[in-house]
């Protein structure tokens, strides 16, 4: 049974304002900035910021080699080029209290993957049973109503699908980063922020104009900034650190905190509401990860 020190926790509550945070942060900005550019100046920001500090502060070898480009690759997609996209997307259409919410299903998917992809993860009897659970509030929060078909109501829903796949993204990465071949952790986050960075640019200037970037005021580039630097470079790089000295199960259990956070968020700072079939949703969804947390028969080799 893996025990987990205060450190880690300190980790971990750290994770959870910088999510919580750009979720909220990303509803501000998303009607001002289209998606890739939004996401671009973020990681680009991040990936500055990691690359001046491990050049010009932490002077030692490279310790990244041949082998972990496709993981480096693969994680930069995964990690955040793709998943801020669709975060920066379905934000337009959907509150960040909804977001925040069906961000919290990440847990549910590390599960799933964990078990396939892991062999100190598997599925137990506790874990398939909060799956299942956890899937129905999922279901009870994005389903489609029985009101008249509007474009309104479709982008909405097309909205919470997207950040929904961002969460699979998220739960992917997570598992991922447990099975990149082993290297210095800064090194680590260094190479896939600088990797999204480059792709996202490459990706804007071939689709969009560059013009409502440059042309973006000075709030929402300070945005941009903190983004980057917070929720994009620190948190990559903690994430590093977690998964070398926890479990990817632990990590994800930082999405029981990140949806409540988000939502106080977004209804104190945003004056967002919530109907009671989200709560309801939301409270399954809680219940769907406790119940998979509990340890089962076969987590006694396995972690708390």
């Amino acid at each position: 049974m893996q025990t987990h020190s205060i450190r880690h926790w300190l980790i971990l509550a750290f994770l959870i304002l910088c999510w919580a945070s750009a979720i909220i942060l990303t509803r501000v900005i998303a009607t001002e900035l289209t998606p890739i550019w939004l996401t671009a100046a973020r990681v680009s920001s991040g990936a500055v910021a990691l690359i001046l500090y491990r050049v010009l502060i932490v002077k030692k070898p490279w310790s990244l080699g041949r082998h972990h480009i496709p993981w480096v690759i693969w994680l930069a997609l995964i990690s955040s080029a793709v998943p801020f996209v669709f975060l920066a997307w379905g934000s337009q259409y959907t509150s960040s209290a909804i977001a925040g919410i069906l961000i919290g299903t990440v847990p549910l998917s590390v599960l799933g993957l964990a078990h396939f992809l892991l062999p100190d993860e598997k599925m137990t009897r506790s874990k398939a049973l909060g799956f299942l659970i956890g899937f129905a509030g999922l279901v009870l929060i994005i389903k489609p109503d029985n009101a008249p078909s509007s474009s309104e109501h479709t982008l909405q829903l097309l909205g919470e699908l997207a950040i929904f796949f961002c969460s699979l993204c998220y739960a992917m990465n997570t598992v991922s980063s447990r099975m990149i071949p082993p290297a210095d952790n800064l090194d680590k986050a260094t190479a896939v922020v600088a990797t999204s960075s480059l792709l996202l640019l490459i990706a804007g200037l071939a689709l969009e104009p560059v013009d409502t970037l440059l042309a973006a005021p000075a709030h929402l580039w300070l945005i941009l900034i903190y983004l980057g630097i917070v929720p994009t470079a620190l948190a990559t790089l903690m994430v590093f650190v977690l998964l070398s000295q926890t479990t990817a199960t632990f990590l994800a259990t930082s999405n029981y905190l990140i949806p409540i956070a988000t939502a106080l968020g977004g209804i104190l700072f945003l004056g967002e509401s919530l109907t009671w079939v989200v709560w309801l949703g939301f409270a399954i969804i809680l219940a769907g990860v406790a119940i998979s947390s509990r340890p089962g028969r076969r987590a006694g080799k396995q972690q708390a």
